[in-house]
C-alpha cells in the first residue's frame, strides 16, 4: 500500500478512517504543501498546510494550552486551513475547487486576491442592499394605500395602475389565449313607412 506524506494519522480518538489512497494522491498532485490530519477534539478532520513555525515551542504549547488540535498541528509544523466533517464525500470536485479559491497564490498573488475577496463583498453587501431597498419600496407603498383606506381617502388597497408579476409573467411566456367566436354585427337601418315621411 501507498503511503503519502500528505496525511497523518496521529492518534486519532475517533477512529476516522481517513481519506482513500487515490483522494490522497489527487490532493498530491493539486498541492504537495497540503496535510490532513485527523482531529483530537471532533469526529472531523483538519486540512492544513505544511509551514515553518516563528513561535518556539513552549510558547505555543503555553498559549494554546486549550487547542489541543493547534498544538498538535504545530508540533508537525502545520497551520490550520479549514476544517473537513468525517461524513465527507471524497469524490466531491468542490473540494479542489474550493482550494483553488483559497489558494491566493493560484489567484495572482496576495493583493490580488486580497482585491478580488474585498470586491466580492462589496458586491454581495450591494445587492444585499438593493434588495432591501426593493422591498421597502414595496412596503411603503403598501402601507401608504392602507393609510389612505385607513382615514377614508380610498375604498379598497388594490391600484389598477400597479401592473402586477403574474400579467408580466404571463406576456413573457406568450401563453395564447383562446380566440374569442366569431360574430357577424348585424345592423338594421330604420326606414319609415311611405305616408310619415
Amino acid at each position: 500500500m501507498i503511503k503519502l506524506p500528505n496525511y497523518i494519522a496521529d492518534s486519532n480518538p475517533f477512529a476516522l478512517a481517513g481519506p482513500p489512497i487515490w483522494f490522497q494522491q489527487r490532493l498530491w498532485d493539486f498541492d504537495p504543501s497540503l496535510v490532513i490530519v485527523p482531529s483530537r477534539q471532533g469526529f472531523f478532520y483538519r486540512l492544513t498546510q505544511r509551514r515553518p513555525l516563528k513561535l518556539p515551542e513552549n510558547i505555543v504549547n503555553d498559549v494554546l494550552k486549550e487547542q489541543s488540535d493547534t498544538r498538535m498541528l504545530a508540533s508537525y509544523s502545520l497551520v490550520p486551513i479549514t476544517t473537513i466533517l468525517a461524513t465527507v464525500r471524497w469524490d466531491n470536485p468542490l473540494i479542489f475547487t474550493e482550494l483553488q479559491e483559497r489558494a491566493p497564490w493560484r489567484n495572482g498573488g496576495a493583493k490580488k486576491f486580497e482585491d478580488r475577496i474585498i470586491a466580492q463583498e462589496r458586491q454581495a453587501e450591494l445587492d444585499k442592499a438593493a434588495k432591501e431597498d426593493d422591498r421597502l419600496d414595496y412596503v411603503a407603498k403598501d402601507s401608504w394605500k392602507f393609510y389612505q383606506k385607513h382615514i377614508g381617502v380610498r375604498s379598497h388597497l388594490w391600484s389598477p395602475t400597479v401592473k402586477t408579476n403574474q400579467t408580466k409573467a404571463i406576456a413573457s411566456h406568450n401563453l395564447s389565449l383562446p380566440k374569442p367566436l366569431y360574430k357577424p354585427e348585424v345592423a338594421a337601418t330604420w326606414v319609415p313607412p311611405r305616408g310619415k315621411r
